[in-house]
């Protein structure tokens, strides 16, 4: 944020998590530091139906702002628990489904199951949104999305977890989306294939170096080897799990796959 404050951009926060949180109260002071914010949800706990089409009114706004430069930050809740209330009524996609879940589920697990995947369905809508409306701009930029962690929602073997847990990992509490979008402007300026970097292994951690190298940034510090979009890029040891206990961290690639059941 304070890069691109430095690089002569106008900065925005947007976001539809709580604000005055145990959690987010950090966050939020953080966000204080970009030249306007929208905060969007005043609840007090994650558990309430606060939709993450809040976003899409003052990203509109933001769009108009006359400033010849932007950077713009939208925070959402995406898909976190409960995910019964990270989509609208009616629009459970999954409601009821029995087809390619893992065996031996409760039934409610297998509620929370289905739930999580109505709540990635309409995160997509979301992220679509957000992309239609940049794109009508007809902007010079680029869009990246991504999301901070992953979650398990009863898909590794034997099935019994839900959520995260540093000290006990699972791939799908670390695989995340990642996902760029670029203007015609900007590809034109820029001529990149990135198809080339899609199966690159990479740690969301180097995150840094990888918005720098979209941005055209350099300065000290600045490492192309650990940007994913650079063709110095270079792969290295995904390092997880519980930072706080001696010896705890293990490689990524060395947990299992599972049997990838139920990929919807």
């Amino acid at each position: 944020m304070n890069m691109m404050k430095q690089a002569g951009y106008k900065t925005f926060w947007i976001t539809n998590q709580q604000t005055m949180t145990a959690r987010n109260t950090m966050l939020t002071v953080f966000s204080k530091q970009t030249d306007k914010q929208f905060y969007m949800n005043q609840q007090r706990t994650q558990s309430a139906r606060e939709y993450d089409s809040n976003v899409l009114a003052p990203f509109k706004e933001v769009l108009a702002d006359p400033a010849p430069k932007k950077f713009i930050i939208v925070h959402l809740l995406g898909t976190h628990i409960k995910y019964k209330f990270r989509y609208p009524d009616g629009q459970g996609k999954f409601d009821n489904n029995i087809d390619h879940v893992p065996a031996g589920l409760s039934n409610d697990e297998l509620e929370a199951y289905n739930d999580y995947d109505s709540a990635n369905v309409y995160n997509d809508h979301i992220i679509a949104s957000l992309i239609k409306d940049y794109k009508a701009t007809d902007p010079n930029g680029f869009l990246l999305y991504f999301s901070d962690h992953g979650e398990e929602v009863y898909d590794t073997p034997p099935h019994k977890t839900q959520g995260r847990n540093e000290d006990n990992p699972t791939r799908h509490m670390y695989t995340v989306p990642f996902l760029l979008w670029t203007s015609e402007k900007w590809q034109a300026a820029h001529p990149r294939d990135f198809s080339q970097d899609v199966n690159r292994k990479y740690s969301s951690s180097e995150l840094i170096h990888t918005w720098s190298d979209l941005a055209g940034f350099t300065y000290d510090g600045f490492d192309p080897t650990r940007a994913i979009t650079s063709p110095q890029f270079k792969e290295t040891t995904r390092w997880i799990g519980n930072p706080y206990k001696k010896n705890a961290l293990i490689d990524y690639d060395s947990l299992p796959y599972g049997d990838q059941i139920g990929n919807q």
